[in-house]
């Protein structure tokens, strides 16, 4: 059974550093989520905002209103209508940390008997009026990013030589660009298609939407990674004995603010790779207001990704900023210039991808 949740974004769900929120919104195995909280864009359906279409999912300006349309609902008083709901934090802010504007919501959020879940790296635990309010209204902090100790981590053993399932990574030309919520798409498409497919979550969003194979990377010490990525390919591997596991990417091979994806090519030997773009794009997301590190030619990255040993199955087009003509304009370019499929994943699906799929799947098989 899911839990019952509400989305908190503190004015930011209209943009991309709602991910979290847009994921959650879409879908989730784990959480029921009852409405996003944002003062922005309040009155809206959720659905429409992330996908163009009703989810019923409403926006509300704040948890009073939200509380007060459940009470109308159900014929209960607001504080019953609270408590036990959970409260996600559904944004990505610079460095990690809660702003004061956030903080006094969660505050707000405890003090209804909410429970809070937190994937940003400034953690609730470590705030003593945060931690103090809790425990008054017998509320749970989850911190899901906070990471292991040394001792719980996993190091790369190389057993991976043993792993059955061949891998497709989806990754990115840079952070934020759907890289996860593709990764879904494709999954859930593979599987309507009865391709057994499994998916290696590498993100707090993931882990939110009830991923079960997985870590979170970027909490993760930086000696482990190699080998935390190994170990929940092996446990998927062997418990679900999968067609496929797709990995989710993490930021992009040359975000100069995180370089992302060695890991996946070699300590977990992917040999496909799915490269998510934006056309529109110019400049790293981490460098959009000075401007200093312009993105390369996505020629630049398929050559980078086949020096690793791995070659890309095809490429998916973030369309953010692009007309639906700008788009398909970038899209037969792109096909024409790389001579692979090139799939619009939010405007077409994925199901263009299945024979890509099903025939990488034939020559790994061959291989082996």
């Amino acid at each position: 059974m899911k839990e019952e949740a509400i989305i908190l974004t503190s004015g930011k769900f209209d943009s991309h550093n709602a991910k979290t929120a847009f994921g959650l919104v879409r879908k989730s195995e784990h959480y029921d989520i009852l409405a996003v909280i944002d003062q922005n864009t309040a009155g809206r359906d959720a659905g429409e905002l992330v996908d163009g279409k009703a989810f019923e999912i409403p926006v509300h300006a704040s948890i009073k209103e939200f509380l007060r349309s459940q009470s109308l609902k159900h014929n209960a008083t607001p504080e019953e209508c609270g408590r036990g709901v959970y409260a996600i934090i559904g944004i990505a802010t610079a460095g990690g940390f809660i702003p004061d504007d956030l903080r006094l919501e969660l505050l707000e959020a405890l003090s209804c008997g909410m429970h809070i879940v937190n994937g940003l790296h400034h953690y609730l635990s470590d705030d003593a009026e945060i931690v103090k309010t809790a425990k008054q209204n017998c509320a749970e902090l989850l911190d899901i990013r906070k990471p292991k100790s040394a001792r719980d981590h996993v190091f790369w053993t190389g057993d991976i030589l043993n792993v059955r399932a061949p891998r497709i990574a989806m990754f990115g030309t840079d952070c934020a660009l759907g890289k996860r919520t593709s990764s879904i798409w494709l999954r859930d498409a593979c599987r309507e298609h009865g391709i057994r497919t499994e998916m290696i979550y590498t993100g707090q969003t993931g882990k939110l939407q009830g991923g079960r194979y997985g870590f979170i990377l970027d909490s993760t010490l930086n000696d482990f990674v190699s080998g935390e990525l190994e170990y929940a390919i092996i446990c998927c591997d062997q418990k679900e004995n999968p067609d496929l596991i797709l990995l989710e990417g993490q930021s992009s091979l040359r975000n100069p603010s995180g370089p992302c994806g060695s890991e996946y090519l070699c300590s977990a030997l992917v040999k496909g790779v799915i490269l998510q773009h934006a056309p529109k794009q110019k400049y790293y997301l981490a460098d959009e207001d000075r401007k200093l590190w312009p993105m390369p030619p996505i020629e630049e990255e398929l050559e980078l990704i086949s020096l690793y040993g791995a070659q890309t199955l095809a490429v998916t087009l973030n369309s953010s900023g692009l007309t639906k003509t700008e788009l398909q304009t970038e899209q037969k370019n792109l096909e024409e210039s790389l001579g692979l499929p090139v799939v619009c994943p939010k405007e077409e699906g994925m199901e263009r991808l299945v024979p890509v799929v099903l025939e990488f799947l034939k020559l790994e098989a061959e291989k082996n």
